[in-house]
């Protein structure tokens, strides 16, 4: 698939306030360009939701160990975050080149150990993005109360 330079910006953007930590930005630009192309807002709100949780599940998990009662509880959570993030995958795939689509196939979709590192590292480039969207609207917020009528310098504007 052919990525667009708008996305082609915001993966460089992020990747630059993420100190150039992105571990597939590749990936995370071929999901972006299918998202906004054929605009599947929902199912991009979904799956950079459920890699945010995809990511902290993982860091969680590094830190218990796997004797504890806790750890059945994330790992449970961690598959069904894997799982919701593949099916959601496999339907904006549908809109996806041929190759995209084998290509993510191979390196996402067995159940494998490496499969599953894929999708943990994707999983930090979509929490990257998530906290970005976070950043943004609490930024947006901020400067709305802090200046209310810039929102609103339009409203009474008369054209006549």
């Amino acid at each position: 698939m052919k990525i667009s330079e708008d996305t082609e910006k915001v993966i460089a953007y992020l990747d630059e306030v993420s100190e150039h930590s992105l571990r597939k930005k590749n990936d995370l630009a071929t999901i972006l360009e299918i998202g906004a192309t054929f605009q599947l807002s929902e199912s991009m709100n979904f799956i950079i939701f459920r890699g945010k949780a995809v990511w902290n599940l993982s860091r969680k998990l590094w830190k218990v160990s796997p004797d504890d009662e806790g750890s059945r509880l994330l790992q449970k959570e961690m598959v069904r975050a894997v799982e919701e993030i593949k099916d959601t995958m496999q339907e904006m795939l549908s809109y996806a080149d041929d190759d995209d689509i084998k290509r993510f196939n191979d390196i996402y979709m067995p159940a494998t150990r490496g499969a599953l590192k894929n999708i943990v590292d994707l999983s930090h480039d979509l929490a990257r993005l998530k906290d970005l969207q976070v950043d943004s609207q609490r930024a947006r917020k901020s400067q709305e109360q802090e200046d209310p009528d810039n929102q609103n310098k339009n409203e009474g504007y008369d054209d006549n």
